[in-house]
């Protein structure tokens, strides 16, 4: 069925909800990593069948959750300054990588400051029609579990220039994206694009995931597991070292190494996340502000208000009225 939707638009993203539009029909929840958050950039294009999201992120994030459930998706990754972590792959990675994503599969992701990616999300019937035709040798194996693939320079060229040009159409107003026959024709460029650095990739294969790595990632999910669950209550240092088994160093380090942010601010950025959700989920009538602060255990208001404002831009009362 082709799209009746907009065929495109650009935004400048201020609020971390807003970033969960970046790629279509996920179900996911970004969380971000910065005390003072820098603005982020989003555009989309919807072609006949396929859709590209392009993101630019001001700030770093934590996602988490899951890809579309009818979709294959493809993310092409265009500028890196820091090493990404894609948790359930296990993997570090930079620009140039491709994450392959088949249908439902678990996002969970550190992105850094400055970080950009390109990604398409295919329909599964039209991706599996043109992998038979233009790749007939991909192993069913992979399209079942996914992947990270390094890509050469020279197989990221012409997809790079592509995307550009795309973007640049999708921030022009008086562009033809309007135009039906421009959007088919590049629906059949972008998916042969990405198709080429899916067999590319596929040829050079994931980067290896090391046991310390593999450890370092499982240790890593357990602790977000724990504190997770304890958000709403204390959270001890103490209690989440004897947890994992490490030391408060250990501890403290994994965190930055993987995160950017010490055990502490992670727990605070998290907490302040949940109670943006329940007070854009609240009834005004029903709830007050410093009800929801001190449940997220939030005890001086003063110091969460400044912290809530710090990191969304606006009075936790502002949200709660929306």
């Amino acid at each position: 069925m082709e799209s009746v939707e907009s065929p495109g638009y650009s935004q400048a993203v201020e609020n971390p909800e807003d970033l969960a539009e970046a790629i279509r029909s996920a179900e996911f929840e970004p969380c971000l990593l910065k005390r003072t958050p820098t603005p982020s950039w989003i555009a989309r294009m919807h072609c006949p069948q396929v859709c590209l999201d392009v993101a630019r992120l001001g700030s770093p994030f934590l996602f988490t959750g899951v890809m579309p459930e009818d979709c294959y998706t493809l993310i092409f990754v265009i500028a890196c300054p820091r090493k990404a972590r894609t948790f359930n792959f296990n993997t570090e990675h930079h620009d140039g990588y491709l994450g392959f994503f088949p249908p439902g599969w678990e996002l969970d992701a550190y992105t850094p400051e400055g970080y950009s990616n390109a990604t398409l999300t295919v329909p599964a019937a039209l991706f599996r029609a043109a992998v038979e035709t233009s790749f007939p040798e991909i192993p069913e194996k992979f399209l079942q579990r996914g992947a990270i693939l390094r890509i050469g320079r020279a197989e990221q060229a012409s997809l790079r220039v592509l995307l550009s040009h795309t973007v640049k159409m999708i921030e022009d107003a008086e562009s033809s994206l309007a135009g039906l026959a421009v959007r088919r024709e590049l629906e059949r460029r972008l998916l042969d694009g990405f198709l080429d650095m899916l067999r590319a990739g596929s040829g050079v294969g994931a980067p290896n995931v090391t046991s310390r790595t593999a450890g370092a990632v499982s240790h890593l999910r357990q602790a977000r597991e724990f504190i997770r669950e304890s958000t709403r209550g204390p959270v001890r240092l103490d209690d989440l070292c004897a947890q994992l088994g490490m030391s408060r160093r250990g501890v403290e380090l994994m965190f930055r190494k993987s995160l950017g942010i010490g055990p502490g601010a992670f727990i605070r950025q998290q907490r302040l996340h949940g109670v943006r959700r329940d007070l854009l989920a609240g009834n005004p009538r029903s709830w007050t502000v410093k009800q929801l602060a001190i449940e997220w255990g939030f005890l001086h208001m003063g110091h969460f208000s400044r912290n809530y404002r710090d990191l969304f831009g606006e009075n936790p009362s502002e949200t709660l009225m929306r």
